[in-house]
């Protein structure tokens, strides 16, 4: 379901990512995301995270379902939308800690680069938190969402498959 191109992207660029839910009454609530997995198959992505309320969030995963993903990397803009149904949710597990740790060095690298500050190593491990949740979710729709002449695109599934 992930192009090969976009799980490439996840696992070696994206730097921040976002989610969006809503509850049962389309509430929308929008949370920080700190580290992603895609699964073998590219048909499931576990998000790491750690939401404001763990209780409210896993309230309206369950009320409504629906989860979208917004990962890009700082400098490029390059942005994949990833929508998809809730799976199941669970403690993070031993070194999945590691993966925000990934997502970390790789922002902290882009924004040195870009800033030629050393400091930015604090800010990055602020604004990225360890998570303390994973998220499976079962991934429907994947969209481009790089400013540009393609956003919005829809490209897994395929516009000719509907």
């Amino acid at each position: 379901m992930i192009p090969n191109k976009v799980i490439r992207f996840l696992e070696e660029r994206a730097n921040l990512g976002f989610a969006g839910t809503r509850d049962a009454a389309l509430v929308p609530s929008g949370h920080r995301i700190s580290a992603w997995q895609v699964d073998a198959a590219g048909r499931a992505l576990t998000a790491f995270m750690r939401p404001f309320s763990e209780a409210r969030f896993v309230e309206s995963l369950r009320e409504n379902g629906a989860i979208a993903f917004t990962i890009g990397e700082v400098t490029t803009h390059e942005t994949y939308q990833i929508k998809g149904r809730y799976m199941s949710h669970r403690p993070v597990q031993g070194v999945e800690a590691e993966l925000a740790d990934r997502v970390r060095d790789r922002l902290a690298k882009t924004l040195r680069a870009l800033y030629h500050d050393e400091r930015i190593d604090p800010f990055v491990r602020a604004s990225i938190p360890t998570p303390t949740l994973a998220v499976a979710v079962e991934v429907t729709e994947v969209f481009v969402q790089t400013p540009g002449p393609g956003a919005g695109e829809r490209i897994a599934p395929s516009p000719d498959a509907r």
